[in-house]
């Protein structure tokens, strides 16, 4: 692959804008189409496919299988392109989004995911952000490393896409139980503790699921645990410190109650404390203190 010259943004909100503005600054030229066309700089997906070779979707989690199946048939069958998610979610079934992509978009495109703490308004701001961009095909990394690297944004290699994209959801439910600890007023050292016994679950998981249990310790793995359950914008964090405080709204919906209700379905529950006492509380009604108690067992 040479030198990027054009990259494709698909969906101009928070994210996308600040990527594509990084890039830009970094000189590498973008275009962006949106289902707003004010934000739009290309007529349609099939113009933005036809001029990138590196599409970055940066819709929600929700949106991204319409996404691809719109791309699937805007493709060229003789197009080899590259298209990078940064959604973390999941579908019904625990399906991530590395497989929805490889569901959806055609056999000749790779993908990839970008994930890591990468907080949007850090990176407008020209905050250094660091990630991990696991792709399928790693022939791609080491210019989009170099391109990135210029905008601000060190990336990390990882061939570990299933077990990237696993990272990515779970970190959403582990903020959840983060804020129920500051919700329970525990402090720091009870977080502290809980942060090692969810890098140790983390890694459990990710080798019964057949990944490499050392992605449990990248950006995308600790990094962005550490970073959302820490950070008192996250959402999924807010929803966690409401749960402790007994005043969730049952009609709340976040991609950690999501991916917990999810997870549930799909595997032993029980075989992972930490989940297993989160899903608990959120969905079982037990007492937030029964979190407390197990990270002090």
């Amino acid at each position: 692959m040479e030198t990027l010259t054009q990259v494709g943004i698909i969906g101009a909100g928070e994210i996308g804008q600040a990527l594509g503005n990084a890039l830009t600054r970094a000189h590498v030229q973008v275009l962006f189409y949106d289902r707003d066309p004010k934000r739009s700089t290309t007529g349609s997906l099939e113009d933005l496919t036809r001029s990138c070779e590196v599409l970055l979707m940066c819709v929600p989690s929700w949106a991204v299988k319409d996404v691809a199946r719109q791309l699937h048939k805007a493709a060229h069958p003789q197009q080899s392109r590259l298209v990078i998610t940064c959604a973390k979610g999941v579908e019904v079934g625990f399906v991530t989004m590395d497989e929805v992509l490889r569901d959806k978009l055609p056999k000749n495109y790779d993908i990839g995911l970008l994930y890591g703490p990468m907080v949007a308004a850090e990176i407008e701001r020209n905050r250094p952000a660091y990630g991990v961009l696991a792709l399928s095909r790693n022939t791609w990394f080491a210019e989009l490393r170099n391109e990135f690297a210029a905008a601000n944004i060190k990336l990390q290699a990882s061939g570990d896409v299933h077990g990237v994209a696993l990272c990515g959801v779970l970190k959403n439910v582990y903020a959840l139980g983060f804020g129920l600890v500051d919700g329970l007023n525990l402090g720091l050292n009870t977080k502290g503790q809980l942060a090692t016994m969810v890098l140790a679950e983390l890694k459990r998981i990710l080798v019964d699921q057949h990944c490499d249990p050392a992605t449990a310790e990248s950006v995308a793995g600790l990094g962005d645990i550490l970073a959302t359950g820490f950070n008192e914008e996250s959402f999924n964090y807010r929803v966690g410190k409401s749960l402790a405080e007994r005043i969730a709204d049952e009609h709340i919906k976040s991609e950690g109650l999501v991916t917990l209700h999810e997870f549930g379905k799909h595997v032993t529950i029980k075989k992972y404390p930490v989940i297993a006492a989160i899903d608990k509380i959120v969905f079982h009604y037990a007492d937030p203190h029964s979190l407390a108690a197990l990270i002090a067992a």
